[in-house]
């Protein structure tokens, strides 16, 4: 897996270089980056396609840990995605979703809320000329959103930059 920290450093962790040691006081890298990344750098042995996909970052959320990975990646996992998010879940003690970077924000948003489907996206523009998406679910699903819909909101905002509403149909 490739990832802003050496691997020798994750190996030595708290014990890093100097490089790797300025990325953490900057901020660039979290302690839930580091748990994350070792965690899926122990299931690299028994699942080979994690060796390919790029750690982004990781952000937690209500129970909720969301693992941003580079466009392209979650293809690659998607044969064991469902395993490596069980695995990770226990060891972390947290749900697990994994989502592709993206500046859109419906491929961020239908990543967390898998299996919920999306029935349309309208864009609100507003008095200031700025523009707001307002994504319409099936009320039937609401129960099945694994987070609050404001913390979801600002997850997408801060994985987007685009701010969203959602509302149930």
């Amino acid at each position: 897996m490739k990832t802003l920290l050496c691997s020798i450093c994750l190996t030595n962790y708290p014990l890093v270089c100097n490089n790797c040691q300025e990325k953490i006081d900057s901020g660039e890298i979290s302690e839930l980056d580091v748990k994350v990344i070792r965690v899926l750098m122990n299931l690299e042995k028994s699942f080979p396609s994690l060796k390919d996909i790029t750690f982004v970052r990781a952000l937690q959320a209500n129970g909720l840990i969301v693992v941003l990975v580079s466009r392209g990646d979650s293809r690659r996992l998607r044969p064991a995605l469902r395993k490596i998010q069980r695995l990770a879940r226990e060891e972390l003690n947290s749900d697990i979703r994994v989502v592709e970077e993206s500046r859109n924000p419906q491929h961020i948003l239908r990543d967390l809320i898998r299996p919920v489907r999306i029935l349309g996206i309208n864009t609100i523009w507003l008095p200031d000329n700025s523009f707001e998406r307002k994504v319409r679910i099936s009320s039937r699903d609401q129960s099945r959103i694994p987070l609050d819909i404001s913390r979801l909101e600002e997850i997408v905002y801060e994985l987007s930059g685009e701010h969203i509403r959602i509302s149930f149909d």
